[in-house]
C-alpha cells in the first residue's frame, strides 16, 4: 500500500462519519416543488398550508397524484436549491468529520444521474465515494445521520439528528435541529 492510501485509510478509520441527507437536509426540495406546483396550477402553495403534513395532503385530491410525480422527471433533481448556509458548515464540518451524502434514492431511481451531478456542483470537497445511493438508510453505517424522516432515524444504528420539515413538526424522540447554523452549534457542543 502506497503512503498515500495508507494516509487515508487511516484519516477514514480515526475520523467520525457524518452521513447527512438530500431533500429537504442539504437540498431544499420543497421550495422546488412549491414553485413547479404554482407553475402547474397557477395558484401558490404556501408553507403554512403544509405544516405538519406531506404536500400531497396539502392540495385538492384530484392534484396528488401529479404533484408527487415531478419527482421521477428526469431534470427535476438538478436545479434544486442549496439549503441555506449548509455548503459552508459541511464545508467546515469536513475539517473534523468524515462527510457522506445518504439519500433514499431508489425511491425515485430516475433523480441518481441528477443527484450526482447536483452533489459534484455544490459540494465538490465531498468525494463521490462518500455519496450513498440507497434504499434504506439502515445499511448506512456512521456514527451520525441527519435526516428530516423519522422512519429513517428508526433504523439508523449510529446518533440521528431530525432536521426541522414542514412533515415533522410533532415529532419528539430525537434531537432536532432546525437550520445549518443549528447543526454547527450542536457539534460545536458537543465536541
Amino acid at each position: 500500500m502506497t503512503t498515500d492510501a495508507t494516509a487515508r485509510l487511516t484519516a477514514r478509520t480515526t475520523r467520525r462519519v457524518l452521513a447527512v441527507d438530500l431533500d429537504e437536509v442539504s437540498a431544499d426540495t420543497v421550495a422546488k416543488r412549491l414553485r413547479r406546483y404554482e407553475a402547474d396550477y397557477g395558484e401558490a402553495l404556501p408553507r403554512e398550508a403544509i405544516h405538519g403534513r406531506q404536500i400531497r395532503e396539502a392540495v385538492p385530491p384530484g392534484r396528488s397524484v401529479q404533484v408527487e410525480a415531478c419527482l421521477d422527471e428526469p431534470g427535476f433533481s438538478r436545479d434544486v436549491p442549496v439549503m441555506a448556509d449548509a455548503r459552508w458548515v459541511l464545508q467546515d464540518l469536513a475539517e473534523r468529520f468524515e462527510v457522506i451524502f445518504a439519500t433514499s434514492a431508489m425511491d425515485h431511481p430516475v433523480s441518481l444521474h441528477d443527484r450526482y451531478l447536483w452533489l459534484q456542483e455544490h459540494f465538490p470537497f465531498v468525494p463521490d465515494r462518500g455519496y450513498v445511493f440507497c434504499g434504506s438508510k439502515e445499511y448506512v453505517k456512521a456514527d451520525y445521520l441527519i435526516d428530516d424522516n423519522p422512519r429513517n432515524l428508526e433504523i439508523f444504528t449510529g446518533r440521528g439528528i431530525l432536521f426541522d420539515a414542514h412533515h415533522n413538526v410533532s415529532e419528539g424522540r430525537f434531537p432536532r435541529v432546525s437550520s445549518w447554523r443549528d447543526v454547527h452549534r450542536y457539534f460545536a457542543a458537543t465536541g
